[in-house]
Order: C-alpha cells, then structure tokens, then sequence
C-alpha cells in the first residue's frame, strides 16, 4: 500500500519550468553517450573527483534503465537516478565545480497517463542523491550528442 502511494504521489509530482536544477542541468558539461542500438542511448564514462576517487558512471535507456555510479577501488555502487518503470535515461551531465551529476529521464509511465520528464541531482562527494523533480521538457536544453567515434 505505501508503494502504491509514493507511486500516485510520484505521478502527480508538481512539474516546474524554472528553478536552480534546470539551470545546474542545462550549464553542466556532457558525458558522453553512444548508441546500443538504434534508439538506445548507453553512458559508461569514468571520471575523476579532485579528491582523486575514480568514478564510474554508467546506464542505459530502457526498461529498468537507471545511472549507476561505481567508486573505485572499493566498488561502492550507488543508484543516481532511478525514475521508474518506463521512465528512461536520457541525458547525463557533470558539473566539475560541484562534482555533481546531472540526469534527465524521460517517458509514459504504465500506471499514470502521459509523458513525465524528471531531472536528478547527484552529489559525487556525498555519495547520494540531493534532488529530484519533474519538469517542463521545453524548459531544457537539448538532449547531449552522440559520440560517433564508437
């Protein structure tokens, strides 16, 4: 019962169009993206903090689709952005200031209609997740390119 109201709660979530999350999303660097296949877009980039800590970020937009952060060498993973079932990745950014990630995802999900686009904040010091909200999709800037080099 109490998933299924986080899940309502979730899908009647306020949507905003302005704010500090949609300017931290849209002034951050891209990470890098490639494609699985032909409208899959998949992250798997390793950076590092100025603490010097190694850190893997990685996904894929699709179903269960999610961004992962592994912390080296002791392979500490932590979910950056989970948006749920049918609410995919689409765009990662890091912000090297505040060693922060940013990620959009995006889609219908099953249970609630309409499309939802939702913005992630991910402190890469903190280890967790420091904010989260749906928001306008016309508010955002294009979505990071494809690396062709793949």
């Amino acid at each position: 019962m109490a998933l299924l109201a986080v899940a309502v709660l979730a899908g009647w979530a306020r949507t905003i169009r302005t704010g500090a999350l949609i300017d931290q999303y849209s002034r951050a660097d891209c990470v890098p993206v490639r494609f699985i296949s032909r409208h899959t877009r998949a992250w798997d980039y390793t950076l590092k903090t100025r603490e010097g800590i190694t850190v893997r970020i990685s996904g894929v937009q699709m179903p269960g689709g999610r961004i992962d952060v592994r912390y080296m060498p002791d392979g500490k993973v932590s979910v950056a952005a989970n948006a749920g079932d049918y609410i995919y990745p689409a765009d990662v950014r890091f912000d090297r200031t505040d060693e922060r990630l940013y990620i959009m995802a995006s889609g219908v999900p099953a249970a609630f209609g309409g499309p939802q686009t939702w913005l992630f904040e991910y402190d890469l010091r903190r280890r967790r997740q420091t904010g989260r909200a749906r928001v306008d999709p016309s508010v955002l800037p294009q979505v990071c390119p494809v690396d062709k080099s793949d």
